[in-house]
């Protein structure tokens, strides 16, 4: 095997030239990963060859379910990485966690009903975010786009808070939602799930009604303290002094942990349980709404 072959592009494309890692240049089970063209194909080169026949025992051995933890793993140690300013460690996990999408999507290859590869991904990925983009990508014929799109006389959104609602609204139509809950994993912890029934809400059109949901949810709660929150949250008053650092929000909830963990409280069941009753209202308001619209 010559060294060109082993040693992959020589860069003379412009692209990044490889060298496969000292003492394995002439590693024949190599050579799709020496001869791939792109950094992304040597990874899913190495994948295929790992979860093949003849390759690790491990690998070869997982499902979807089973890399599950790993890929939650690689998410987090990543999360942990960037918080604490580690580059280089960013630069290991961002790759574990590339690891875990291509290691997926090679297992998904094997489905005998519904089989597809990374490729299918990565265009599923690019044809959403340019249709999830309206005011990004604009056809030469943006008036019959527009009105493809759904997007006719809407003015292009000028803030992150204004685009953010842009792309919720185009997802809800791709998806056929008739629900700000629709979509809304509920294996997730109870306090994630709980920040994205609050997001979903503050991007609806109807935020003020939806909102009034969480008023009304438990007696033990002052309906004007809830009253507040969910002002806050839907933009319509600004957090008090006292809570509006990021710090003095993480002590407040540290606090409500204690409280419970002091009164023999399981926080995460009491709101989950909590969260069921907020859902289903949420769920109540908008069939009003439909119901008053049609």
């Amino acid at each position: 095997m010559g060294n060109g072959g082993v040693n992959g592009n020589d860069g003379s494309d412009g692209s990044r030239e490889y060298h496969l890692p000292a003492g394995y240049e002439h590693c024949e089970k190599l050579r799709p990963v020496a001869e791939a063209p792109t950094a992304l194909d040597r990874v899913k080169a190495i994948v295929d060859i790992l979860y093949s026949p003849g390759g690790c025992p491990w690998d070869g051995k997982q499902t979807n379910r089973s890399l599950l933890k790993h890929l939650l793993e690689e998410t987090y140690e990543y999360i942990d990485a960037v918080e604490t300013d580690d580059r280089d460690n960013m630069r290991e996990e961002l790759g574990d966690v590339l690891l875990q999408s291509v290691f997926q999507a090679r297992v998904c290859e094997t489905d005998p009903d519904d089989p597809f590869d990374i490729d299918e991904v990565a265009d599923r990925l690019v044809a959403k975010l340019i249709t999830r983009h309206p005011h990004v990508f604009v056809p030469d014929d943006s008036a019959s786009a527009a009105s493809e799109a759904g997007t006719v006389g809407e003015r292009a959104p000028e803030t992150p808070e204004e685009t953010l609602a842009l792309w919720e609204r185009v997802k809800q139509k791709e998806k056929h939602r008739k629900s700000v809950l629709d979509g809304i994993s509920h294996t997730q912890g109870a306090f994630l799930r709980a920040a994205k029934v609050v997001s979903r809400v503050s991007k609806s059109p109807d935020a003020d009604e939806l909102f009034k949901a969480f008023d009304s949810t438990s007696e033990t709660v002052a309906s004007e303290s809830a009253s507040e929150t969910a002002q806050a949250v839907s933009g319509q008053r600004k957090p008090s002094q006292s809570a509006a650092t990021p710090d003095a929000y993480a002590d407040e909830l540290l606090a409500v942990i204690r409280r419970a963990q002091t009164d023999g409280v399981d926080v995460e069941s009491a709101l989950r349980n909590r969260l069921r009753d907020v859902e289903s209202s949420i769920a109540e308001r908008e069939k009003e709404l439909r119901a008053n619209r049609a």
